[in-house]
C-alpha cells in the first residue's frame, strides 16, 4: 500500500502520549478523527456523534458549558479548568485525543500538561473548504476562502514553534484510500496495524464523503 502522507516528526517509542486532530472546520478533521476512534484512541465522543468531537473539552476551550452556553469564566479560569480536564483525562488512559478545528487557540496555553502530543494536521484544498463552509453558513467564498487561508498559517506557524511529531494528512487522499490513512495514523501513534474489520470499518466510514456515525 502506497503512501499517502507525510510526516515532519515521528513520535518516539514507547510511554504516555496524546492525540490531536487539528485542521481547518470543514476541512476533513470529522475523517480523521474516526479513524482514529476505529483504531481504539479515546478520542472523547459521545455515542452516535457525526463530527467526532469532545464536546466537553472543546466547549470548555471556549467558555462553554457542556449544552455550548457561555459560563461568563475569564479566559485565566476557564483555561485552568481545560487544564484540570486534560489531567484528568491523563490519569484515565495512557493514550487518547481530541478533534478540534479551533485548537489553534489555546495549544500554546495547555501544551505543559499534554503528555507526548502527537498532531494530526488535516490538510484540504481550500476552494472546497470555503465551498464547504459557504453552503453550510452563508457568506461569501471570498471570506470563507480567507478565513481557511488564516487558520492554515497559525496552525503551521504554531507547529513549527511547538516541534511536535506532526502527520501532514490530505484529506482528499484518505477518502480515496481509507485503508492508507488508517494505517498510517496506526504506524504514527505507535499502535498494532489495523485488523481487517477496522479496515472494514474505515471504508464504510468514509463512504460518501458526509459525516456520519460509526
Amino acid at each position: 500500500m502506497a503512501a499517502t502522507h507525510t510526516a515532519i516528526k515521528f513520535a518516539s517509542p514507547g510511554g504516555q502520549r496524546t492525540l490531536i486532530v487539528v485542521g481547518c472546520g470543514r476541512g476533513g478533521t470529522s475523517l480523521v478523527a474516526g479513524a482514529a476512534t476505529i483504531l481504539g484512541v479515546p478520542m472523547g465522543a459521545p455515542h452516535g456523534s457525526t463530527n467526532h468531537e469532545d464536546v466537553e473539552l472543546v466547549n470548555l476551550a471556549q467558555g462553554r458549558d457542556l449544552d455550548g452556553n457561555p459560563m461568563g469564566l475569564s479566559a485565566g479560569s476557564h483555561l485552568e479548568k481545560l487544564r484540570s480536564l486534560i489531567q484528568a483525562r491523563n490519569r484515565a488512559n495512557d493514550l487518547w485525543g481530541w478533534k478540534d478545528p479551533s485548537a489553534d487557540m489555546y495549544l500554546d496555553a495547555i501544551s505543559d500538561v499534554l503528555r507526548d502530543p502527537l498532531v494530526l494536521f488535516v490538510n484540504r484544498d481550500m476552494a472546497a473548504i470555503a465551498q464547504s463552509e459557504v453552503n453550510q453558513m452563508q457568506g461569501s467564498i471570498e471570506q470563507a476562502y480567507d478565513m481557511a487561508l488564516q487558520r492554515f498559517g497559525r496552525y503551521w506557524g504554531l507547529l513549527q514553534r511547538l516541534q511536535w511529531p506532526t502527520l501532514l494528512v490530505s484529506y482528499e487522499r484518505a477518502v480515496l484510500d481509507p485503508e492508507a490513512l488508517l494505517c498510517e495514523v496506526a504506524d504514527f501513534v505507535r499502535l498494532t496495524p489495523p485488523t481487517e474489520k477496522q479496515r472494514e470499518a474505515v471504508r464504510r466510514f468514509a463512504e460518501g464523503r458526509r459525516y456520519r456515525t460509526l
